[in-house]
């Protein structure tokens, strides 16, 4: 221990005697080790720490596998056939969105509600902590008016009184009964399908009235609710597969036609939560690992370089009797107290880049909520300043030790590393430098194009000056299609009057919002395969929404106002419904029928728009007209409008209030925020993996100025000599130039090679982009090779003014 502290004391005052060094060596490190313990930070919260429920490893999703819909929601009676035929779940449930509004004092509110089977939160493993849990009586139809309240709910608008209990609300204009209050914390389970995602706020929970269900009516064969269960303790996820898969394929043959392909998917909770953020976390995490090292090779390199004055230091204590294992253990020390430095002021930048990740991060990435600096994200930090200091300290101090004692006593601390190993190693040390920042280059430019590429996508929708927000109807109120019907139609001819208003549309979605409704349907006149049926997004939409959301029509027209619940049904289909089931003929004309409709006739073709920015292709779709057709389900309304769309969004409220006092509406945006959400997890990669190719071009930069400099302070003498017999200054400056280049050049070669190997990893995130892209690849590393270049340029223009007399006098 004592020898231990007299290294440490000896490793302050040598660091304080070179305050420069220090300062570089902890600022340069703190930036790697910082990069890497905030990104640390990101992939724990999400993809680490375990989901907040109790046993959360037995939590599963189960999922409908059909031929063309490999990820599909559970249909109400093949959930409880499962229950009743299987045995492998301690408990299972179904839940949807079901959002309730509660209006107090005249100010009427959204809440985010779930609808729920009675086991949901046995699944979750909560308990309330007033009153009581749902009972499977509740889930019969006209029996499920009660309803559990959130704890922040229960706080916030009924101030934690525990006599709420047992009490009625008026609930979009329905009784219902409180029977319990669940505990503060619960997170949402998530999913893709009518439900909010994993993390989002729950204000309450009532049951879904599915009871009793239609034998061979919808309940079997229409799939819009998600399912979770809890495994039983010895039952793994692949053995609940098998038995599900058997059971799926025992109900197909019992209630589907013959020959149908019907399966069972059981998916880990916490991997269909964070399963998509994983490549993009391990890009980052790979993108900062990069930087790291090329910190750790800069630091090595400003080592080596201090290491010139220190020649006869060492030699010294080498023929005193210091064994070179007990040099580098002393030089180790230093590398260790830089390190630990470094590790201080990047938990600092760490916790601020936390805050900035965390306050950019798109919406998307799930569980944002468990990110934070905890004790495992330090010891990660530490654990990284350990390799770090070996890294960076190892390599400098065995060259040190390795060095002549005779030449180095001889010689003083005249360039005695001028050439050989020392030079060399520097000089590698760079061109890793240069590889390393080669590979973050490309990786960045690659995602760039991608986000740019997004950027210039074929919307086939048209987002600017557009207004949008959400309404939902209560069924109370609007018993009936009728009534339905007429609050749009008067929403929007009030809307449309507006100063500035072009058009009002109404449409069960918007673009690019992860809408995913699907059915099958037949062609009039044409034979019918029950295992091939022609399929196709649905959307309902009111006349003018196409041209308030900018959607193209191609052929026929749109539906009108006389295309009401009177007239012959109509339908708009898009380009690529054309293509696909009317290809070389026009289908204007044709006919479908599907659901209740027979005979249902084409009457538009509108302009394809894909789910989402980076989607293959369009899908099939086909849009109802609202005010013939309509599922009396959540619409958005679209509003068109040259005026200014903040003054736009209260005038909007004024008039939902004046039509409906007691109505909210929710989410009011522009359009184009829409869109730019839709391709920000590709904008949120590209921007750290670019900020940390930055970082590295600098740090590479001023790896390749330092050896540079130091090589032309070792040659100074040798450069006073050639100039002496006759060189120019243009040729010192070549000279200089051209052994910098021949660094950069190894160092480019490498970076391609790796680069191309390395890349192909981020297919995933790419879009319009090969991950070898030849001109991306060209592009950087030439920026590269002119910034190394630059950097060559200030050391060899200080070689060529060297004036031949003093140089000579240098030795």
């Amino acid at each position: 221990m004592q020898v231990l502290l007299q290294d440490l004391r000896y490793a302050a005052r040598m660091l304080r005697k070179n305050l420069g060094f220090t300062a570089v060596a902890v600022l340069t490190l703190a930036l790697g080790i910082g990069a890497n313990t905030a990104i640390f930070s990101l992939v724990n919260g999400v993809l680490l720490r375990p989901l907040p429920y109790p046993d959360a490893g037995q939590l599963v999703r189960v999922f409908t596998v059909l031929p063309t819909q490999p990820h599909f929601p559970m249909a109400v009676a093949d959930f409880y056939d499962y229950r009743e035929r299987t045995s492998v779940f301690a408990s299972s449930a179904l839940y949807a969105e079901r959002d309730l509004d509660l209006t107090t004092n005249d100010r009427p509110e959204h809440l985010s509600g779930m609808g729920v089977t009675h086991e949901y939160f046995q699944v979750l493993g909560y308990h309330p902590i007033l009153g009581r849990d749902f009972d499977e009586k509740e889930e019969y139809k006209k029996n499920n008016h009660v309803v559990v309240l959130s704890e922040r709910l229960w706080r916030t608008r009924f101030n934690s009184d525990p006599g709420i209990v047992g009490k009625g609300l008026l609930l979009s204009g329905e009784s219902f009964t409180v029977i319990g209050i669940m505990p503060a914390g619960i997170q949402h389970v998530g999913g893709d399908f009518h439900t909010p995602a994993h993390g989002d706020t729950v204000d309450l929970w009532w049951p879904l009235g599915l009871l009793p269900h239609e034998v061979g009516g919808c309940d079997r064969g229409c799939h819009y609710l998600n399912m979770v269960a809890r495994l039983k303790p010895d039952v793994t996820v692949a053995q609940a597969s098998s038995v599900m898969n058997s059971t799926a394929a025992q109900l197909a043959k019992q209630f589907h036609e013959p020959g149908a392909e019907i399966h069972a998917l059981v998916v880990p909770l916490k991997e269909e939560i964070v399963g998509r953020a994983r490549l993009m976390l391990s890009v980052l995490m790979g993108a900062v690992g990069f930087l790291l090292l090329i910190a750790c090779v800069n630091v090595a390199n400003l080592a080596l370089s201090r290491a010139t004055g220190r020649n006869r230091e060492i030699a010294m204590r080498s023929v005193l009797g210091a064994s070179g294992l007990r040099i580098v253990r002393q030089l180790l020390t230093e590398s260790f107290v830089l390190a630990f430095l470094g590790c201080i002021f990047g938990v600092i930048f760490a916790v601020w880049g936390v805050d900035a990740l965390i306050a950019l991060s798109p919406d998307k990435l799930p569980r944002l909520q468990a990110v934070h600096i905890d004790g495992r994200v330090l010891l990660f930090a530490v654990l990284v300043t350990f390799f770090t200091a070996v890294i960076f300290g190892l390599a400098p101090a065995l060259a040190i030790v390795r060095s002549d004692v005779n030449r180095s006593l001889k010689d003083g601390d005249r360039g005695s590393t001028a050439g050989g190993g020392r030079g060399q190693l520097r000089n590698w040390l760079v061109a890793t430098e240069m590889a390393l920042a080669l590979v973050l280059l490309a990786g960045a430019g690659l995602l760039m194009r991608t986000f740019v590429n997004l950027e210039h996508v074929n919307m086939g929708f048209n987002p600017d000056h557009v207004l949008t927000f959400h309404t939902d109807l209560p069924g109370k109120r609007y018993p009936d299609n009728a009534s339905w019907i007429r609050f749009y139609q008067n929403l929007a001819a009030r809307l449309q009057a507006l100063p500035g208003v072009q058009t009002v549309g109404i449409g069960s979605d918007i673009p690019w919002t992860g809408y995913d409704e699907n059915t099958s349907f037949d062609i009039d006149g044409r034979a019918t395969d029950p295992n091939n049926s022609p399929e196709a997004r649905y959307h309902f939409a009111s006349p003018d929404y196409f041209r308030a959301a900018g959607i193209p029509l191609l052929s026929g027209r749109f539906a009108s106002l006389a295309d009401d619940s009177k007239a012959p049904k109509v339908l708009i289909v898009n380009s690529a419904l054309a293509r696909r089931y009317f290809p070389g003929e026009e289908a204007v004309g044709k006919r479908l029928s599907l659901w209740e409709l027979k005979g249902a006739q084409i009457v538009g073709v509108v302009g394809d728009v894909k789910d989402a920015p980076d989607g293959p292709s369009a899908k099939p779709a086909l849009y109802f007209t609202d005010w013939q057709s309509t599922d009396d389900d959540e619409r958005i309304v679209v509003v068109r409008a040259s005026s200014n769309l903040s003054s736009l969004a209260s005038s909007v409220r004024q008039v939902v209030a004046e039509l409906d006092k007691d109505l909210p509406i929710t989410d009011v945006k522009p359009m184009d925020e829409v869109s730019a959400h839709a391709v920000s997890t590709a904008k949120f990669t590209w921007m750290l993996v670019a900020v940390f190719a930055a970082l590295a071009m600098l740090l590479a930069a001023l790896g390749i100025f330092g050896v540079m400099s130091y090589s032309v302070t070792q040659r100074t003498h040798e450069i006073g000599i050639r100039m002496a017999l006759g060189a120019q200054k243009e040729d010192v400056l070549g000279m200089v130039v051209q052994q910098g280049a021949k660094i950069a050049a190894i160092g480019v070669v490498f970076g391609l090679i790796a680069g191309v190997a390395l890349t192909r990893a981020m297919r995933g995130l790419l879009y319009g982009i090969s991950a070898a892209d030849p001109w991306t690849f060209a592009a950087v590393a030439a920026l590269l090779v002119v910034v190394a270049l630059g950097a060559c340029y200030i050391p060899a223009r200080r070689a060529a003014r060297v004036d031949p007399i003093v140089a000579l006098r240098y030795e």
